[in-house]
């Protein structure tokens, strides 16, 4: 390093030694409050300050000169994040195009698909109950049906629900949809051996990755699915407002953004680059969050996360004696855990624990009504430690028996 050069804040994290580089010693790079034990990167994310003041950087580079950015710069901007992700992702740039969510990205499919009466859409009961809503809407308008295949819950092996999917499938399934990451129950789906029987079928394929990119290896172009849709500001990092649809090639033709813009009828990622005019900084901060994980090191956060998560759970189910939602072999960089309740598991009780953490004990975590019974959500990322999980353990049992 010459005289003249100076220490970033990546650089300089990546000098630390790696035993130091996360837990508690990394949440400054973060904006959360430094008081709170948040377990919830899950649902909405927690964006890094490096990718922050890029997305701030960006916002006041397309002030300066909106409308020769709008016209002359955004066009190829749009494109080369769409080639970071890509890259990130093992697709091509020209498949992938930006929406503002996975819901937005699930909805283009499902709205741009045409249904005649009878015929069925497979799901499980997994589905995350925006896309199901969307489902319902776009099935009852076709007079089709949707036919969600029900899955037992904690869930023992993936054979189970490669078995319950394909039992589903009829000579009346036109497309099937499958969550990559369960929201709900934290199950990292079988999608691959899924999308393999809807082939031998030629039954499309719906993924929903909201929750995979950034927590699974995911390599598009080799699942073989028909879409993808994801989100690039829950554990990829980037500003909330940036989700992506994959789709294969063969496919682009039939799918249409919701909004219907000029460039509608001019080809796939035309129709999606340009929906009107909007905040596009968080599409284009897309290649500054893979960026950020690239100074952490992808392997040595999948490294940490994982086992993290799969550790937490298995000391609070130890500790409240109760059980996870399903073996490590199914966990990302999220887990399920019984939480011991003896009053009637509802959404109200669950919502009503999860309120009572957050404001009297500053602990953020999800916590859900399934199968009768209430499940913690927890997230593990870069920036917790088992010390988080501990006091979860302590405090979460204390709020429910006073519920």
């Amino acid at each position: 390093m010459g005289p003249m050069d100076t220490v970033t804040p990546e650089t300089a994290l990546q000098q630390k030694p790696r035993s130091a580089r996360f837990g508690a010693g990394i949440k400054d790079r973060f904006l959360l409050d430094p008081d709170c034990t948040h377990l919830n990167h899950g649902s909405f994310g927690a964006i890094a300050r490096p990718v922050y003041d890029a997305a701030d950087t960006m916002k006041r580079r397309i002030e300066f000169q909106p409308s020769r950015f709008m016209m002359e710069e955004y066009p190829n901007l749009v494109r080369d994040n769409a080639a970071a992700l890509g890259r990130f992702l093992g697709a091509r740039a020209e498949d992938i195009v930006f929406v503002d969510n996975a819901t937005q990205a699930a909805n283009a499919v499902l709205r741009s698909l045409v249904f005649m009466p009878g015929d069925e859409i497979l799901t499980t009961s997994f589905i995350y109950n925006a896309v199901c809503k969307t489902l319902q809407f776009v099935a009852e308008r076709a007079g089709a049906r949707v036919v969600p295949v029900d899955i037992a819950f904690p869930v023992e092996t993936p054979f189970d629900i490669v078995d319950a999917v394909e039992k589903g499938m009829t000579r009346r399934t036109r497309l099937i949809i499958v969550d990559h990451v369960s929201s709900e129950t934290a199950v990292v789906m079988p999608v691959r051996e899924i999308v393999a029987l809807a082939r031998e079928r030629n039954i499309p394929v719906l993924v929903d990755g909201a929750q995979a990119p950034g927590v699974l290896p995911i390599k598009l172009d080799a699942l073989d699915a028909t879409w993808y849709a994801g989100n690039c500001h829950k554990w990829l990092g980037a500003p909330r407002g940036c989700g992506f649809l994959w789709t294969y090639r063969d496919f682009q033709s039939r799918v249409r953004p919701t909004t219907i813009s000029h460039h509608v009828n001019e080809g796939y990622t035309n129709a999606f680059d340009w929906p009107g005019t909007r905040s596009f900084s968080p599409w284009l901060t897309v290649d500054a969050a893979i960026d950020f994980r690239a100074a952490l090191g992808e392997a040595d956060i999948y490294g940490y996360c994982r086992p993290l998560a799969a550790r937490a759970a298995q000391m609070l189910a130890t500790e409240w004696n109760t059980r996870t939602g399903t073996p490590r072999g199914m966990m990302g960089f999220m887990a399920t855990v019984e939480l011991p309740y003896s009053g009637r598991a509802t959404r109200e009780a669950a919502l009503r624990i999860r309120e009572t953490l957050r404001h009297q004990h500053n602990i953020e975590v999800t916590v859900n009504a399934v199968e009768g019974r209430l499940w913690v959500r927890l997230s593990a990322y870069v920036y917790n430690e088992m010390a988080d999980f501990e006091k979860l353990a302590e405090i979460a049992p204390k709020v429910a028996a006073e519920i």
